[in-house]
């Protein structure tokens, strides 16, 4: 009895290691597949399919130059176009979002610069690393992006501008806010539904993106995508970084049905930012940076009010 006693622990002892190994097996490949999904995302986002410049027949577009310029650091060459207005030297650079180009809204975006360049700006659209024309191969939501918009200013600069206006859209929004608080060049800057925290945005938001649950999958594809671009989250907060551009003017656009980049990002921006130069446009009825295409009007004149409330250069003589 005693032996039979025994041999009925020792089995059981036995089935009970084994379920444990299977246990720790399972968890070993569930980690391992998760893993390799995320990492496959994480990749995959920090490499988006670049969109094509859009063919226009000549009349509808202004007058512009092809122009091709180097990032701060000289690592890539940006390609792009500068509508000039005789005599002017203010200069409204534009910034796009992510998986764009120089023309954000596509065809609409011709309207937009030539509300711009009524108000006798000269507007400089370009392609960031790694989209459009320009070459790079990699793209970080904004933060290595910061580098081709000071080479977009010192390019501005060269053609005379005294006033610079960076207006960025999604993470071109972000972009600018964070080139602003590095150069003392930028004048103003119009920030269209910018991400406050890069990283918080990732963990909370990016299955948008991805594509995937955002449990299990989010915190570690914002590992592998931070991981993979070199990507540091100190570098990539624009709540933070708005403190430096103060006094500065800046003009925050987001709409409260924005899901994918949801509104209070740009609140928790506008809370860090200078109340008395900072003016927030809470807008209804459009997605992500669709306000423009919902309301071009009232988008444009809302711009441009902001724009006429910035000092003026002493020197400019529009002819």
């Amino acid at each position: 009895m005693r032996i039979t006693v025994l041999t009925y622990s020792r089995r059981r002892s036995h089935l009970i290691k084994k379920i444990i190994f299977f246990i720790i097996l399972l968890a070993l490949i569930y980690a391992i597949a998760i893993s390799a999904v995320s990492a496959f995302a994480g990749w995959k986002l920090i490499h988006p399919e670049r969109l094509n410049i859009l063919d226009f027949s000549a009349n509808i577009v202004p007058s512009y130059t092809d122009i091709s310029f180097k990032d701060i650091n000289g690592d890539f060459t940006l390609k792009g176009w500068y509508f000039n207005v005789t005599g002017s030297n203010k200069t409204i650079i534009l910034a796009h979002g992510y998986g764009k180009n120089r023309l954000h809204f596509g065809e609409n975006t011709i309207h937009l610069i030539k509300g711009l360049l009524d108000k006798g700006y000269n507007v400089l659209a370009f392609d960031f690393r790694n989209s459009g024309e320009s070459e790079g191969n990699t793209t970080t939501f904004g933060v290595y992006e910061k580098n081709d918009l000071l080479g977009a200013i010192e390019y501005a600069k060269s053609k005379g501008s005294d006033t610079i206006v960076l207006m960025g859209f999604s993470t071109g929004a972000s972009a600018c806010i964070l080139t602003a608080a590095e150069s003392t060049d930028v004048d103003a800057v119009i920030a269209d539904s910018p991400y406050a925290e890069l990283n918080t945005y990732f963990e909370q938001n990016i299955n948008i993106l991805s594509g995937l649950p955002s449990i299990p999958f989010n915190k570690p594809i914002t590992f592998a995508t931070f991981l993979f671009a070199n990507i540091n989250s100190d570098d990539a907060s624009p709540a933070k970084a708005i403190q430096a551009v103060s006094p500065r003017p800046v003009l925050l656009i987001h709409s409260k049905d924005d899901t994918k980049v949801p509104i209070e990002n740009s609140r928790l921006i506008f809370k860090a930012s200078n109340f008395s130069t900072t003016t927030f446009w809470e807008a209804s009825g459009a997605g992500h940076d669709e306000i423009y295409q919902r309301h071009p009007e009232e988008y444009i004149k809302r711009v441009t009010d902001f724009l006429d409330k910035l000092p003026q250069p002493q020197n400019m003589s529009l002819l």
